[in-house]
């Protein structure tokens, strides 16, 4: 019989193929290249930095970069350039109350007359419709106090239209002062009103009836209403502080309808372009009077044309002296709107 063939090896590696090492000997070291395995993942600390960082603080930024010197800018950064002129930057003339603003353009009193004409001529019927009423309602209350109060005989003549008399009772007083303050609220109202719808024209944009009959905001009025109490108190004690106070508050009421500026501010701001451009200032002042009385004196019908004439003087002036825009003269046969639209060329049959 044949015997099982014999292998190589000890009892506890049959094979012959593993481990030669004798039993209870430590096994043999990993060959060269290998080191202990990773450990599973989640157990341990996590790996450390790439090689070539090393530990501790990041290494500084580089030049030009972190943080600013304390009240420095960045480096390679400046303060941002002014706005361009006309945008965002108040015009010239509407700095802060109290102190004289810049010098504006140049004032002409014809250039200011043809102007004036011109956009009067445009807008005659829209002027002269609201001019007409206004006329008609400052004129009809000392008419009706002077009816209430019996046709007294010694009625000093006022500015406006009434006057003082050594006469009266005190309930016709009371009657007199409270007329006075009623005429000048419509007054103010018609002066903060009118005045509007020729900034609107300065302003370029259409006008009609209505747009005099509308001021622009609440402030124009209250100006207005101080600037002509002040003048009739400067007019009361003596003419010429009325006068004077006239000339330098001429632009009050123009500064509180283009500027949200209040009473007091259109008060100083008008003291201070007058005063900084005085010459002119009176110039204007004459002028628009002079129109103001030479259409009173026409029966008072020429007033419909001076005091339109008058209004669109100030506010041409306004503009000018405090560095404003107005809008320009219309050359002759300037057609305002979109060009005429050409004809299609006909069809060749």
């Amino acid at each position: 019989m044949s015997q099982p063939p014999e292998y190589s090896g000890s009892p506890a590696d049959p094979l012959g193929g593993g481990d030669p090492s004798p039993p209870g000997s430590s096994p043999p070291p990993p060959p060269p290249g290998y080191g202990a395995p990773p450990p599973p993942p989640g157990y341990g600390g996590p790996p450390g930095p790439p090689p070539g960082y090393g530990y501790g603080a990041p290494p500084p930024p580089p030049p030009g970069y972190g943080p600013p010197p304390w009240g420095a800018p960045p480096p390679g950064y400046a303060a941002p350039p002014p706005p361009p002129s006309g945008y965002g930057a108040p015009l010239p003339g509407y700095g802060a109350p109290g102190y004289p603003p810049p010098a504006g353009h140049q004032l002409g009193i014809g250039e200011a007359f043809r102007w004036a004409w011109q956009k009067f001529t445009k807008n005659a019927l829209a002027m002269i419709v609201p001019t007409f009423l206004y006329w008609l309602l400052l004129h009809a209350i000392p008419f009706l106090v002077s009816r209430r109060l019996g046709r007294v005989t010694n009625f000093e003549h006022f500015d406006n239209g009434f006057g003082f008399t050594r006469n009266l009772t005190g309930g016709q007083w009371g009657l007199l002062i409270l007329s006075n303050l009623i005429a000048y609220a419509i007054w103010a109202y018609a002066l903060s009103a009118f005045l509007s719808g020729c900034m609107d024209i300065a302003d370029g944009r259409p006008v009609t009836i209505g747009s005099f009959f509308k001021p622009r905001n609440g402030m124009a009025f209250v100006t207005a209403l101080l600037a002509i109490l002040l003048i009739q108190i400067g007019l009361s004690l003596c003419i010429i502080p009325g006068l004077v106070l006239g000339i330098l508050l001429m632009f009050a009421v123009p500064f509180a309808i283009d500027r949200p500026q209040s009473a007091n501010e259109g008060l100083r701001s008008s003291f201070s372009l007058t005063t900084s451009r005085f010459l002119e200032s009176l110039l204007v002042w004459l002028t628009a009077a002079a129109l103001v009385i030479v259409g009173e004196l026409a029966c008072g019908v020429g007033a419909l044309v001076t005091v339109p004439l008058a209004s669109l003087l100030v506010i041409y002036a306004y503009r000018r002296l405090s560095g404003g825009h107005v809008a320009p003269l219309e050359q002759p046969g300037y057609q305002p709107g979109p060009p005429p639209a050409v004809p299609p060329a006909p069809l060749n049959t």
